[in-house]
């Protein structure tokens, strides 16, 4: 079996409790990673320089530093398990029932491919996704990427793509999900080529009480500061960025990528 690794706050039991008790129902084994608290990161001058240091629109808030810094223990207890791939849970992720198909061993994984998402796209949202390229144990559809879905709360990830993350996370000057999953921003997400599975088999159930979202919101507080400088980079990057859109649109229009929903499925598709 492919090992399990759980991002969990020390102070956070209770989270602790609910997914310990939803992965026993599952009959799956997990390692619990203590999560890195952004509180006693605040304490520290050295990480407010290190993560606010870069420009506005790129600088990531202490709470994604955290989360950042999760998800490097993850991938390296990973890593030091020898084991070719992992799941990698946020403490907040509610799993369907056939996960623990894609534990057993790597045979459905396509090649080329280093990262593997579970998570919904959200259920009002249509993401930019190639035709199928394979299906996982019980039926549901892969297709790569092709733009950002966000939170990174429940995914699959091999020993090269965990390597090629750390590298990323070392540095950070994006969140955790946009380095792996933003392929418009994010060279790692590139060379990841991720992978997401339709119907999606993981969500977060969180009710909107993300650790993360009061971090959030002083790092907007901050950037009130820059509102001019800030408007201009970030005029200058949507300008960048149009070489991306034009190629997205471009495969759209001679049918390689289409847009789909990617919503949450307790069940895996009959047949």
């Amino acid at each position: 079996m492919l090992p399990v690794y759980v991002i969990n706050l020390d102070r956070r039991p209770d989270r602790w409790a609910m997914i310990s008790e939803q992965l026993d129902r599952l009959g799956v084994e997990a390692t619990r990673i203590p999560a890195v608290d952004a509180r006693l990161l605040a304490a520290q001058e050295e990480w407010e320089q290190v993560t606010n240091g870069n420009r506005p629109f790129w600088r990531i808030d202490l709470g994604a530093a955290a989360c950042v810094l999760g998800h490097s223990m993850a991938m390296m207890a990973f890593l030091g398990s020898g084991a070719p791939a992992a799941l990698i849970l946020e403490d907040d992720a509610e799993l369907a029932f056939d996960t623990p198909a894609l534990l057993h061993n790597m045979d459905w994984w396509p090649a080329g491919a280093r990262i593997v998402r579970l998570e919904e796209g959200g259920a009002k949202h249509r993401r930019p996704l190639w035709g199928p390229c394979g299906r996982t144990p019980t039926k549901r559809i892969l297709r790569r990427l092709e733009r950002w879905c966000p939170n990174a709360a429940a995914y699959m990830i091999d020993r090269r793509g965990a390597r090629m993350a750390l590298e990323a996370f070392a540095d950070p000057s994006l969140p955790a999900d946009h380095i792996l999953f933003n392929l418009r921003l994010s060279k790692t997400a590139r060379r990841l080529r991720p992978l997401q599975i339709v119907p999606a088999m993981a969500r977060q159930d969180d009710n909107g009480l993300s650790d993360l979202l009061s971090w959030r919101a002083k790092r907007d507080a901050k950037l009130q500061g820059w509102s001019r400088r800030y408007r201009w980079r970030r005029l200058a990057q949507n300008t960048r960025q149009i070489p991306y859109k034009v190629r997205v649109l471009a495969l759209r229009a001679i049918g390689k990528v289409e847009k789909l929903p990617v919503p949450y499925c307790d069940e895996p598709p009959e047949g």
